[in-house]
């Protein structure tokens, strides 16, 4: 069996030499890849891929995550995530991983998400959320500040700037009937996975392997409702309250008669429109078991 694992060096705080050295206990030195540079973690990916290689493990953050299963979408390589960033997001959607055990898994398929031409794994969400993360990203690099307190500080200047925006959101639901609905809306998350934002919790309904994709979206509001709303966000507890809705959708486009800010996977874009549809068992995935 053909295996490799890559690390993420720029994903969380950076290399763990006690991991790596406790990682030659199961992987040989040429089945373990370390990026250095940007772009690093794709070319391994698609190498291995190409080599027909059976299983990768990618030990980094949502970022990293989803840069390999753009490259293994729709191939025969299974993908496993170590949790190695700052947030790990996606690697709450299942069981805490440990090592010594990382050979006792089973595979099976999980959806991806195609957004605008690009692969989505976790959540791809305009609005409030994204600007948190563009504050967040910009004092992190400033001041070099840890992921919680860069996203606390991110929390606090989009609530200071807060900004509310314009939608058309053209979908096709569970049913494959085409639905419309327009408004101005606070956040609006299209979520395959269940967390983001280090650790929110949008869509406690959702499921990897459905076919389906959860849209979460919480109505215009002000700063007290924001606050009223965190805590229940947080919690997955939200839905139901007054502001706030779940649309079940297979495909849809989301646009705006203005620019906005979106990310894919905690990368983030700017645009006027959005075209997605889901990937149903796009992405062979490893289960560990305990």
């Amino acid at each position: 069996m053909k295996k490799l694992f890559i690390i993420s060096s720029k994903s969380g705080r950076g290399r763990d030499k006690n991991f790596e050295r406790e990682l030659l206990k199961y992987f040989k030195e040429d089945e373990i890849k370390i990026t250095e540079k940007a772009g690093d973690t794709i070319l391994f990916a698609e190498d291995f891929r190409d080599q027909a290689g059976d299983i990768l493990f990618i030990k980094g953050g949502d970022g990293a995550l989803s840069e390999v299963a753009s490259v293994l979408r729709g191939s025969d390589t299974a993908l496993g995530l170590v949790p190695g960033g700052t947030g790990n997001d996606f690697s709450k959607n299942f069981r805490p991983f440990d090592l010594s055990k990382i050979f006792n898994y089973e595979v099976s398929p999980i959806d991806l998400v195609e957004v605008n031409g690009k692969t989505c794994i976790n959540v791809t969400s305009l609005g409030f959320d994204t600007n948190v993360l563009k504050y967040a990203y910009d004092i992190m690099d400033r001041k070099k500040l840890s992921g919680k307190l860069a996203y606390l500080y991110g929390v606090v200047k989009s609530v200071t700037n807060l900004e509310n925006v314009n939608l058309k959101i053209s979908y096709c639901d569970e049913e494959d009937n085409e639905r419309e609905i327009t408004g101005r809306f606070l956040v609006s998350a299209l979520c395959n996975g269940s967390y983001y934002g280090n650790g929110f919790n949008p869509s406690p309904r959702g499921r990897l392997d459905d076919g389906l994709l959860n849209l979460i979206l919480a109505d215009e509001m002000g700063p007290l409702g924001i606050i009223k709303l965190f805590t229940s966000y947080r919690k997955g507890t939200h839905l139901g309250k007054p502001g706030v809705r779940e649309i079940i959708t297979r495909a849809g486009v989301i646009s705006s008669d203005q620019e906005f800010l979106y990310n894919i996977d905690g990368e983030i874009y700017r645009a006027r429109e959005i075209s997605y549809k889901v990937l149903p068992q796009a992405l062979k995935w490893i289960y560990f078991k305990e």
